[in-house]
C-alpha cells in the first residue's frame, strides 16, 4: 500500500505505508525496551536497598519504572525524527501528510490518543482504523495529520547513482542553479516510480519553474535537469 504525498513543489510522491505487521513488530521491540528498563530499575533499587539496609518507597520505584515508559513514545518520536527504537529497528517512521517532519503538537496528539488506540483496547482500535483508513493511519495519526511510512526506499540502483558526466558535457538549462538539493531528490523519487503521468506532471512543473518549454520526453528531460544540476554543483567545488 502506498501513500501519495504532495510536496512543496506541488508534486505527488508515493511513499510506501508501513504495514500493520511492521507496526505491531515495532511495538513489540518497544515492549522489550520497557522490559529492560523495568529490570534495570528493579536491579538498581535492590542494590540501593541492600546498601542502605532499608526499604525504598514503592511510590518512588513505581514512578521510576512507569514515568519513562509513559513518556518514551512521545520523547523518542520527537527527538529521533519520528522513530522509537522499535520503529528504527523495523525501518519505519512518522511523517506529516505533506511529507514534512511532524511537529511536537502532532507527536503529542498521537501520544495522547494512543490511550484509546492502543492501551484501552489492546491495539484493536488502532488495527481496525489502520485497515479501513486507506492511509495506514490510526486515530492518533488521523487527528495529528500524520502517517507511518517505510524509511527504506524501493529505488533501484540506477535511480540513486548519477552517471559520470562526459568531460565535454554542456548543460542545457542554466536555470537549474535555482533548484535545491531537495528539488533534485524529489525528481529522483519521481523517476524511481516509473509513473509516466507523474513524470509528465513533474516535467511541466519544472518547465514552469525554469521558464522553458522542452520537446524532450519527460524522463529524458528530468535526467537532463539532474545532470545539469550536478554539472553546476561540481563546478562550484
Amino acid at each position: 500500500m502506498s501513500l501519495q504525498i504532495e510536496t512543496a513543489q506541488n508534486v505527488g510522491v508515493d511513499y510506501e505505508i508501513a504495514s500493520v505487521g511492521e507496526r505491531i513488530l515495532a511495538q513489540f521491540v518497544d515492549y522489550a525496551v520497557y522490559f529492560v528498563w523495568i529490570m534495570a530499575v528493579v536491579a538498581i533499587t535492590s542494590v540501593s536497598d541492600s546498601a542502605k539496609s532499608g526499604i525504598s518507597s514503592p511510590w518512588i520505584t513505581t514512578g521510576a519504572m512507569m514515568l519513562p515508559i509513559m513518556l518514551y513514545p512521545l520523547l523518542c518520536e520527537y527527538f529521533m525524527d519520528g522513530q522509537t527504537v522499535g520503529k528504527m529497528a523495523l525501518k519505519i517512521k512518522v511523517i506529516r501528510l505533506d511529507g514534512s517532519k511532524a511537529t511536537l503538537s502532532s507527536y503529542l496528539l498521537r501520544w495522547l490518543l494512543s490511550i484509546v488506540d492502543v492501551s484501552l483496547f489492546s491495539g484493536l482500535v488502532a488495527i481496525f482504523a489502520i485497515v479501513i483508513n486507506g492511509k495506514g493511519q490510526r486515530l492518533g495519526d488521523i487527528a495529528a495529520g500524520t502517517a507511518v511510512i517505510k524509511t527504506h526506499p524501493t529505488i533501484r540502483l540506477e535511480h540513486i547513482m548519477t552517471p559520470d558526466l562526459d568531460p565535454n558535457y554542456r548543460p542545457a538549462y542554466p536555470g537549474v542553479v535555482r533548484l535545491s538539493d531537495k528539488d533534485i531528490r524529489t525528481i529522483r523519487k519521481v523517476l524511481a516510480t516509473n509513473n509516466e503521468e507523474l513524470m509528465e506532471t513533474t516535467m511541466h512543473k519544472m518547465e514552469d519553474l525554469l521558464g522553458i518549454n522542452s520537446l524532450e520526453t519527460a524522463s529524458v528531460f528530468l535526467w537532463t535537469i539532474i545532470n545539469d544540476y550536478n554539472f553546476y554543483a561540481s563546478s562550484e567545488v
